[in-house]
């Protein structure tokens, strides 16, 4: 059965809500350490990281987004390598909330939606959306944003639960954030924080900018953890 519906179109725009050269080594053949990385080579670094790793854990959380608006609140999930999803998205539509369950598999995408029985396989592209399995390819998902940013610069060391992070900001051209999300002003730009271990692990994105359209300022937040756990993602 296949469904469509402004529900879903925001569901899936939520999962598709992030190069460089590789880090050369030290003289000596040592891989160097983060502190002796520039902020490129580290966001390089720990794109690598995540692009390497089995599952990664998601999860989302956004601030300011304008009132009516439809689009994602936060989700919550479990991507894979090759590129798999599967979580739960929390999205509003038109100011009214839903829970929507995602899993996307060999290309194919299923979702769990309110007021629509059992679970349905949907083409994204219905929507104008991307598989948001994608959000987990090295050459077209979350850690593209990490090499399209310009001017990175080394923030601020903040600490994140039992974690320090250091922290790297930079500017991230619209563009890359809507081809990516297939949301926001692509003339537009967008502010990056991102959080790293110190074993150069991605913990946390923070992108700030027009997701809605220009003249609006929303915030998404995404966190990056239990890298490499045992994660099964199967069709529904």
């Amino acid at each position: 059965m296949r469904i469509t519906g402004t529900l879903a179109a925001a569901a899936l725009s939520a999962l598709c809500v992030v190069g460089v050269a590789s880090c050369s080594s030290s003289p000596d053949g040592s891989t160097p350490s983060a502190s002796q990385l520039s902020p490129a080579q580290q966001l390089a670094a720990a794109k690598a990281t995540v692009d390497a790793a089995p599952s990664v854990h998601l999860g989302l959380a956004s601030s300011n987004v304008p009132q009516g608006a439809s689009g994602v609140v936060s989700a919550d999930g479990w991507g894979k390598h090759p590129p798999a999803f599967k979580g739960t998205f929390k999205v509003t539509l038109n100011g009214i909330q839903a829970d929507a369950e995602i899993t996307s598999l060999d290309g194919d995408v299923y979702a769990k939606l309110p007021l629509v029985p059992g679970t349905n396989k949907i083409d994204p592209k219905t929507f104008g959306l991307p598989d948001p399995a994608v959000l987990f390819s090295p050459d077209k998902g979350l850690t593209t944003l990490l090499t399209a940013t310009t001017s990175p610069v080394a923030g601020e060391k903040v600490r994140q639960g039992s974690e320090v992070l250091t922290t790297i900001k930079g500017t991230v051209p619209g563009k890359a954030v809507t081809d990516l999300f297939l949301i926001g002003d692509p003339n537009g730009t967008f502010q990056a924080t991102y959080g790293l271990t110190d074993s150069q692990e991605l913990r946390q994105v923070v992108i700030t900018g027009p997701f809605f359209g220009a003249g609006t300022t929303s915030t998404y937040t995404l966190t990056l953890d239990q890298y490499g756990q045992p994660v099964t993602i199967t069709k529904p």
